[in-house]
């Protein structure tokens, strides 16, 4: 049995980190001043300063038990729309579809490396350029992991603390035998098109209203009465 994971801020919510929409981080800073492609063309040293800031913050959370499931099923690709990296630390091997926190990118040399938990430094250590900048999908700019939606081979998706705001995961599950969605708040499907009269739910096999740490019992139950384990591609 194979596992296709699309995970989204809910499920690092529930580790603390806050969301950037509903109440969260988008509410109290501008988008367009330190997470646009405009802004990191007219001023750069903001948007680096906003994700030092976020990055030096992300050392004090711990992932949570959710994190820890779902590093623990075989034969299983996540992908995530999150920046931490809650996951890696929980034993996951996610594939970032907007970035990672702790990586930098250099913009002449084209090398990738993680930094840890630091402010960005001045200059590239592969080939001392002073063009580096963080290594997230700023908006206004192409996501190139997108390439992975929609070429999984698997036979359970699992949607997981995501909207459907930004991935349209309703579509998604209509391409899968049997799909989970996990989120605490029933959600109206809204697409580039526009709201449907429609909730996401419907397009789901199953449905657990819960929050992520919440939902690991009833995911359980779930696979075991399914498939008579909680585990099923053990079998």
């Amino acid at each position: 049995m194979r596992f296709y994971i699309l995970s989204g801020a809910g499920l690092s919510a529930d580790s603390g980190i806050p969301t950037f929409r509903d109440g969260g981080l988008w509410d109290e800073v501008s988008i367009e001043e330190v997470a646009t492609h405009e802004a990191w063309l007219k001023s750069p040293a903001k948007v680096i300063a906003f994700f030092d800031a976020r990055r030096q913050e992300l050392a004090r959370y711990q992932p949570n038990s959710m994190h820890k499931f779902l590093a623990t099923l075989p034969n299983a690709v996540h992908l995530t729309q999150n920046v931490d990296d809650l996951c890696e630390r929980a034993g996951g091997k996610p594939i970032h579809l907007h970035g990672k926190l702790t990586e930098i990118r250099c913009e002449t040399c084209q090398k990738i490396y993680d930094i840890g938990y630091n402010p960005q430094p001045k200059k590239c250590k592969f080939c001392g350029s002073e063009r580096l900048r963080p290594n997230v999908v700023l908006f206004g700019e192409m996501a190139p992991n997108y390439r992975h939606l929609y070429t999984i081979e698997a036979d359970i998706f699992i949607a997981i603390g995501t909207s459907g705001a930004v991935i349209d995961i309703a579509d998604i599950a209509q391409k899968y035998p049997i799909s989970i969605l996990i989120d605490p708040k029933r959600r109206k499907r809204v697409t580039m098109f526009g709201e449907f009269d429609e909730y996401i739910d419907e397009y789901f096999t199953h449905y657990i209203p819960k929050g992520a740490i919440a939902a690991i019992e009833d995911l359980q139950k779930l696979l075991k009465e399914t498939y008579g384990s909680a585990h099923p591609a053990t079998k």
